[in-house]
């Protein structure tokens, strides 16, 4: 056990793709029959899916913390209950506005059910364990990152938007536009409701604790971010391929993998780039992944691919040539010093023939 344990320190981001695939892939059968045989009592197991990420980041965490356990649990479960119920309201309020679901017992119960997994994630911000305590604290803290966070809510929108012009400008066609049930206020409503639904359930809670907070920094100790973040964009690309199967995308084909990864890459860059200048803020990047995706489900049919794609990565470009991601972040970064010293805490060595235990560098314990 302490052979795996050692192995496992030392190959924290294979370990942490390798839990993520299985707990997403393994549960695929979940959301495959929630979406096209409505079997909706399999929710739960669907939401447990799309936290693979996160789950796998936990794990490798709680596994690699050397550190004794400290605080109490009291608090664990008293952020689990607060976040179990603002998940519910969440789950219950999108679902109302969204989808008209009537408002019963039975739902409101159901919806408790359903939205566990969730709330598990956010309340290991509040640990026992002082790993995971740090890794999961920046995805419950908007203090000091807010102008970030308003950057993040807004860059993807508007690369987006910025796309359907440019496209009639080029005399490109895009959908025949969509017709939107509400307006105004009620409008608005809806928006915030898809937002949060996708920042609960999706984006950052199950991938972005994952993807940006646990892989990213990891990889950025070894590589630059530009490297780092082309790495996870892949590694993330392919892990969505439950949900393309499901939904009867055509993924034996080379022209769908080339668009997906045309937009996951550069998107990846963005998100990457926003993380490290929020000083490793998993908010801030599941801000700004979900921005993105409820304006394109609710903008889509405007929407040319090829312009939105094309727009996204001259976007991934600038921040790239600007900020000179092809260089390795300094210790003193406020990322690399954080992951530096979880990982220093979580590798111990041996010096040979003294048997004396060390701390070892986090270059040679993180693939």
């Amino acid at each position: 056990m302490a052979k795996l344990r050692d192995w496992i320190r030392r190959h924290q981001v294979v370990v942490f793709f390798m839990i993520a695939y299985g707990i997403t892939w393994g549960l695929s059968f979940a959301y495959d029959a929630v979406l096209n045989n409505e079997q909706v009592l399999l929710a739960p197991l669907a939401f447990l899916a799309f936290c693979g990420p996160a789950l796998a980041g936990i794990i490798v965490t709680a596994i690699c913390d050397a550190e004794p356990i400290r605080g109490r649990a009291g608090s664990a479960w008293g952020a689990f209950l607060l976040a179990w119920v603002i998940s519910a309201a969440v789950y219950v309020g999108a679902n109302r506005l969204l989808n008209r679901t009537p408002l019963s017992p039975a739902f409101v119960g159901f919806a408790a059910v359903a939205v566990i997994p969730v709330p598990i994630v956010i309340s290991r911000a509040q640990s026992s364990r002082p790993a995971v305590r740090a890794y999961l604290s920046s995805l419950i803290r908007l203090r000091g990152v807010w102008r970030w966070a308003l950057l993040a809510l807004v860059l993807f929108p508007g690369l987006i938007l910025l796309s359907i012009p440019v496209t009639g400008l080029l005399g490109s066609r895009s959908g025949g536009g969509r017709q939107f049930p509400a307006t105004g206020l009620a409008f608005l409503g809806m928006v915030v409701a898809k937002f949060l639904y996708q920042c609960f359930f999706f984006n950052a809670t199950g991938e972005e604790v994952g993807w940006r907070g646990f892989a990213l920094p990891r990889l950025q100790s070894r590589t630059s971010p530009l490297i780092a973040s082309l790495i996870v964009g892949l590694v993330w690309a392919v892990w969505h391929l439950f949900g393309y199967r499901a939904e009867g995308q055509p993924i034996l084909t080379w022209q769908f993998w080339a668009v997906t990864l045309a937009l996951h890459l550069p998107s990846s860059v963005i998100i990457g780039w926003l993380y490290n200048r929020s000083r490793g803020s998993i908010l801030v990047a599941g801000i700004a992944h979900a921005a993105g995706n409820t304006t394109i489900d609710l903008l889509q049919p405007n929407l040319s691919w090829a312009f939105y794609t094309g727009t996204v990565a001259v976007g991934a470009l600038v921040l790239v040539l600007v900020d000179r991601m092809w260089r390795k972040l300094p210790l003193s970064h406020p990322v690399g010093t954080v992951v530096h010293d979880r990982l220093a805490l979580a590798l111990p060595i041996r010096t040979p023939g003294e048997g004396v235990t060390q701390q070892a560098t986090p270059a040679k314990g993180v693939f």
